[in-house]
């Protein structure tokens, strides 16, 4: 089945940073993904943008680059987050092995919920970012394997 997505550019606000012409505005690939239809796998999705500039501008191009770029930085957040996962569970589990060395009471349990909590936060790091990089990264790969069309008014 075939799902669409349509984009509308009216002018150079809608497309470019707003102190950079150079750059693709980041809110615009936030609405592409945000935007994106639910879908299953072998959907097709077809993205319409609707060039209204008054320049002859191809933006397709330009869009598919920056959501290319989108891809990458998520892959870099991604791995940020893995690596600090794992320093969270090795002080963590470091904070939990000090503990058992410890002998004074108040001092033994402060380090035993500090390490809870670093844990936690390893935790909490894997359920809620790495489902939200996977869910990102897919509906991006599968933007960019999309059909792109441009329509000039």
């Amino acid at each position: 089945m075939e799902k669409i997505l349509e984009i509308d550019i009216n002018d150079k606000e809608d497309l470019f940073e707003k102190y950079n012409e150079k750059k693709i505005s980041k809110e615009l690939i936030k609405y592409i993904i945000d935007n994106t239809p639910k879908f299953k796998k072998d959907d097709k999705i077809k993205v319409i943008i609707n060039n209204n500039l008054k320049d002859k501008m191809f933006v397709g191009e330009l869009i598919k680059k920056e959501l290319d770029s989108e891809v990458t930085r998520n892959e870099y957040k991604f791995t940020y987050n893995n690596r600090k996962q794992i320093v969270y569970f090795i002080l963590g589990v470091a904070a939990l092995v000090l503990s058992t060395f410890i002998n004074i009471e108040i001092l033994e349990e402060i380090i035993v919920i500090g390490a809870w909590v670093v844990l936690w936060n390893m935790v909490e790091l894997e359920i809620d970012d790495d489902i939200n990089y996977i869910k990102k990264k897919r509906i991006l790969k599968k933007i960019l394997n999309s059909e792109f069309e441009e329509i000039r008014k």
